[in-house]
């Protein structure tokens, strides 16, 4: 059976600077979507094997990936995304649109080391992510996939990523197999990691994108167990608001704060220390997506919402230690293990009296 389903986006990354050359750009598979699945299959490689060392390499976990791309995804893009992910996960499966274009953007670091991007041939419009993004993987998609794979088993856990600006592509439609009780049935844990871009000249979510983010939840809300949103788009809705859920609010290199619905005080979880020559981010693009994937994974199989936070902050900041996505690797797990403890011993000197 499969302990987690990631849903996520496809899109190609292109890295490049403004004005540099075109032909220099690194090429790799981004989105959200299969850092959200390496996240998740990585948390439960580690929660499940301990300290197990791994000769040659990790197994596979019971993840299954969902994503949608466009009538021009090539083999090589289909081996690139294999060689970043076939490795975590048990299954990969990408619903194929006709007429349709993957989405590209091309991203870089500004000064502040803030990931800055813009789409490129107008491929997160109307011929691209905006209409592949809506019912796109669907619900029979997933089951079907899922009733040749699982026998029909119920689910641990859901992971998707939510667009929520007012403008975003797929108009609020990519989540819209959550409608479908058939699979709902079958899902015992739903976590959503919902996105809203702040105003480049604020840096705060605009309105509208807050209203936007609220009403696409309020369509939801029945369903969800977990919300991931980073600080920008917590802080733009009331504190109220978010305490619906069991929630990990994402603030970069200050780690995260938690909030449980049975607790008053929230709780503050450090961030791990980056293993780089200046203890700076090399790519921290994924990162997020990686972490939230990995809360709803762990929470899913019961975890606590502490011990969770401790082994996805490792992970996001593993994540942020490589070029593209670590390998799946013993190495890598072991340093997901150094880091999730290193954590915890934070984390609990935070709360111990002075």
């Amino acid at each position: 059976g499969f302990a987690a389903v990631v849903v996520g986006k496809v899109i190609i990354d292109e890295y490049l600077a403004p004005g540099d050359d075109p032909s220099t750009a690194l090429v790799s598979v981004g989105g959200g979507g299969p850092q959200a699945a390496y996240g998740a299959a990585a948390a439960l490689c580690v929660l499940n094997h301990g300290v197990e060392k791994f000769d040659p390499l990790p197994p596979p976990q019971n993840v299954a990936f969902f994503g949608p791309v466009g009538e021009d995804w090539t083999e090589k893009e289909h081996d690139a995304l294999n060689s970043i992910l076939g490795q975590a996960v048990e299954s990969i499966h990408l619903t194929k649109a006709e007429n349709l274009r993957t989405p590209r953007i091309q991203l870089w670091h500004d000064s502040s080391e803030i990931v800055q991007w813009k789409p490129l041939h107008d491929s997160l419009g109307e011929g691209g992510a905006d209409q592949l993004w809506r019912c796109r993987p669907s619900s029979k998609d997933v089951l079907e996939h899922l009733d040749f794979k699982n026998n029909k088993n119920l689910i641990d856990s859901m992971h998707i990523i939510m667009e929520m600006g007012a403008e975003s592509p797929g108009g609020g439609d990519d989540a819209f197999l959550m409608t479908d009780p058939m699979l709902l049935d079958r899902i015992n844990f739903i976590g959503a990691e919902p996105v809203a871009f702040p105003d480049s000249s604020t840096g705060k979510v605009s309105n509208p994108d807050a209203l936007s983010c609220a009403s696409r939840f309020d369509r939801f809300c029945s369903s969800i167990d977990f919300v991931c949103p980073d600080i920008h788009l917590y802080e733009s809705l009331s504190t109220d608001y978010w305490r619906k859920w069991k929630v990990a609010v994402r603030n970069g290199q200050h780690g995260s704060f938690l909030i449980d619905p049975e607790n008053q005080s929230p709780i503050t979880i450090p961030a791990a220390t980056l293993n780089t020559p200046d203890g700076q981010p090399v790519n921290p693009t994924g990162a997020g997506n990686a972490y939230s994937s990995a809360m709803t994974a762990l929470l899913g199989t019961g975890a606590s919402i502490e011990e969770a936070s401790s082994i996805a902050t490792a992970i996001g900041a593993v994540v942020c230690e490589y070029d593209h996505l670590p390998p799946w690797n013993g190495e890598v797990m072991s340093r997901i293990r150094e880091g999730a403890a290193q954590v915890k011993k934070k984390a609990d000197h935070m709360k111990s009296p002075v």
